[in-house]
């Protein structure tokens, strides 16, 4: 009986004939890619980067930040717009006691009240509270000392009455407060606030109505601790 013998698995004399000058074929084309990168100047390579760059970061909005405002530096008589409030910091006391402040010091301690006076006008249409419990706050409770981190006391300067309601285009004299310690703060020291902004939203579904939010700091304002006196 005749048997037919396997077909052997390694290549014919022609199959590797082809296969060595296909080999050959490619190593003088990579050879020749690498002799025609090396005969381009770098420079050219890192201006045609460059331009890749530019091209995508024109299209992404370009290389340049965008540009932002500086904050407003004020001081004392200074009117500030945020909040859709205009607020004119009058000045900055130490008090021994209360006064029209909602705020108890502690006598034996000898605990003071840092009053900061504000004038106040609510440019919205319809009547608005003077304090906010977001944190931070967007209304006069947001108002901050540099060196305190506790939220302020609000009331009015007339009558004392705490958290007042801010009627439209009625000026009102808010007093801005904090109980501090007898070494936090001394008469004559200079000291900086930060007045709050924030951005206007109608509530159309959750929350409907009108609120404050996006609450940032709009404006600094540099004085010095002394009596303020009434007009």
């Amino acid at each position: 009986m005749t048997t037919t013998p396997p077909e052997s698995s390694a290549p014919s004399g022609d199959s590797a004939a082809v296969t060595a000058a296909n080999a050959g074929a490619r190593a003088r084309v990579l050879g020749w890619a690498r002799r025609s990168i090396d005969l381009i100047p770098t420079s050219w390579l890192l201006t045609a980067g460059g331009a890749v760059l530019l091209a995508t970061t024109a299209l992404f909005g370009g290389l340049e930040a965008a540009a932002v405002d500086p904050l407003p530096e004020l001081a004392a008589g200074d009117t500030f717009a945020g909040s859709d409030l205009e607020m004119t910091v009058v000045g900055v006391e130490l008090r021994g006691d209360h006064g029209n402040t909602s705020l108890y010091p502690d006598e034996e301690k000898d605990e003071r009240v840092l009053v900061v006076t504000v004038d106040v006008v609510n440019t919205f249409p319809t009547p608005r509270m003077s304090v906010s419990g977001g944190t931070p706050s967007p209304m006069l409770n947001g108002i901050h000392v540099e060196g305190i981190d506790e939220p302020a006391s609000v009331s009015r300067a007339d009558d004392g009455r705490g958290s007042p309601v801010l009627q439209p285009d009625v000026p009102a004299r808010l007093l801005v407060a904090w109980i501090v310690g007898p070494d936090d703060f001394r008469d004559g020291e200079e000291v900086t606030l930060t007045l709050p902004a924030s951005t206007h939203y109608v509530g159309q579904s959750v929350m409907r109505g009108d609120y404050w939010d996006d609450v940032r700091v709009g404006a600094t304002v540099t004085t010095t601790i002394q009596e303020v006196t009434a007009p």
